[in-house]
């Protein structure tokens, strides 16, 4: 895949990124970078690695699956840059906001 600036014009307008025009050309730099190391990683023979493993010895603990009291919801509220009443208010995800766009 080549990465030019149509790539990372709608790669920015899909993630509802407003973009700056100066700012293309470092970002398409940038992106062509990250699928350099890719392809550096695709010359590493993984045979017999089983995709699962980690460098750790000790398996991640789990928590128990349960209910669990959350008791700072009212300061989460209160540091909330936007919220109406007892919640908080985030930008429109499917199409354009309405008349209290955030």
């Amino acid at each position: 895949m080549k990465i030019d600036r149509k790539i990372v014009e709608r790669a920015a307008t899909l993630s509802r990124i407003e973009m700056e025009p100066e700012n293309v050309e470092p970002m398409v730099r940038f992106f062509r970078d990250i699928i350099g190391h890719f392809k550096v990683l695709e010359k590493c023979d993984t045979t017999g690695v089983d995709p699962f493993s980690s460098l750790e010895d000790e398996p991640c603990p789990l928590r128990g699956d349960g209910p669990v009291r959350w008791d700072i919801g009212d300061e989460a509220l209160d540091a909330a840059p936007h919220k109406e009443g007892r919640f908080f208010q985030v930008p429109a995800i499917g199409g354009e906001g309405g008349p209290d766009e955030v």
